[in-house]
Formats: structure tokens, C-alpha cells, sequence
């Protein structure tokens, strides 16, 4: 009776391959569990630099509109955000039909239409009518301005954002602009 006795205390305890398995499906989960911590953190972090570029973007938008630019509006100019506290963020302007340069330094090439556009939010439920009037009020009183606000890359996420509204004429170029280019219009034949 005693080889029958030892062979059931000798069963009761785990074998070394069955330790080794159990090891190696612990550590390939533990290794998925990073992994997907790791790219949870790179999206919220991406999801916060796009936020905060919507939020100055809107922000250099405003600032055109209210007139704060007029004298630098003419030529395309851009600027960095370090004022507002945010050292890393900058943008770029561009009026109308101007497109951004594909490279600029810390910027993709694949520069992608605006994320943001009042008119086509405003468009969306618009019949074809209603929207080929829009059109020609856009091209007779309104500019179009862009602006593309850049941040820093994380992961292969994309690095800027680009803001397109139709800002009146009078509020981009101010009232003397606009009635100098009335008068040179009014003159040609």
C-alpha cells in the first residue's frame, strides 16, 4: 500500500512544462496588455494636441475676424502659439483659393482638406439652390481663410490640423482695402 500512497503525493503538485506554459501565456498577455496601454495613451495624447489645434485654430480665426491681423493678412504669414503657452503649436494662414506649401518643417507632405469648414457644416442640409446662392455670396463679400495649425508627432499619427471659414471682407482687409478694391473695380472696363 505504500507505492499507491506516494504516487498520489507525488500527482498533487504541478509539473515543470505545465509551470513553463502557464508562464508564457501570463507573459504574452502581459505583453498584449502593454501594448494596447501603450497605444491608448499615444491616442489620447494625439486626441489632446487635436483638440487644443481645433481650440487655437478657432482661436486665429476669431482673431482675423475681429480685425487683429489686417496689416499682415495680405501676404501669407504664420506664427507660433508660444504667447498662449503652448511652445510646440504654431500655424499658417492661407486666403481663398491658396493652397499650403506640401512641405513645411514639421508638417506631413499629404496635406488633406480642412477639418473644419462653417460653410459646408452650415451646407449640409442646404438644397442646391440655396447652396449655388451661398456660393456666389462666398465670391462676391466673403474670403476664404485657412489656417493650419501644426504640433508635435506622435506615433504615426498626423501632426496638424487645418480650419477653413468665409470671413467678410470688410472684417479681413479692413474698410480701406475693401474700398480701394471697390474703386479699381468700378474703373476697369
Amino acid at each position: 500500500m505504500r507505492p499507491a500512497l506516494h504516487s498520489r503525493r507525488a500527482r498533487a503538485g504541478f509539473t515543470l512544462a505545465e509551470v513553463a506554459v502557464t508562464l508564457v501565456i501570463v507573459g504574452i498577455s502581459l505583453v498584449l496588455v502593454l501594448q494596447a496601454l501603450n497605444n491608448a495613451k499615444l491616442t489620447a495624447a494625439n486626441t489632446r494636441n487635436l483638440k487644443l489645434a481645433r481650440d487655437l485654430g478657432l482661436l486665429t480665426l476669431g482673431q482675423i475676424e475681429a480685425g487683429l491681423y489686417q496689416d499682415e493678412i495680405r501676404d501669407r504669414f504664420g506664427g507660433s502659439y508660444a504667447q498662449e503657452g503652448y511652445d510646440d503649436f504654431f500655424f499658417e494662414v492661407a486666403l481663398g483659393q491658396d493652397v499650403f506649401d506640401e512641405q513645411i518643417e514639421g508638417i506631413d507632405d499629404d496635406v488633406d482638406a480642412p477639418f473644419y469648414n462653417r460653410n459646408r457644416d452650415r451646407d449640409r442640409n442646404a438644397s442646391e439652390e440655396e447652396q449655388e446662392e451661398q456660393d456666389l455670396t462666398l465670391q462676391e463679400g466673403v474670403e476664404s481663410v485657412k489656417v493650419r495649425v501644426g504640433f508635435p508627432r506622435i506615433g504615426s499619427y498626423k501632426n496638424y490640423l487645418i480650419l477653413e471659414q468665409a470671413i467678410p471682407w470688410k472684417q479681413v482687409y479692413g474698410e480701406e482695402e475693401v474700398e480701394q478694391d471697390a474703386a479699381t473695380t468700378e474703373s476697369k472696363p
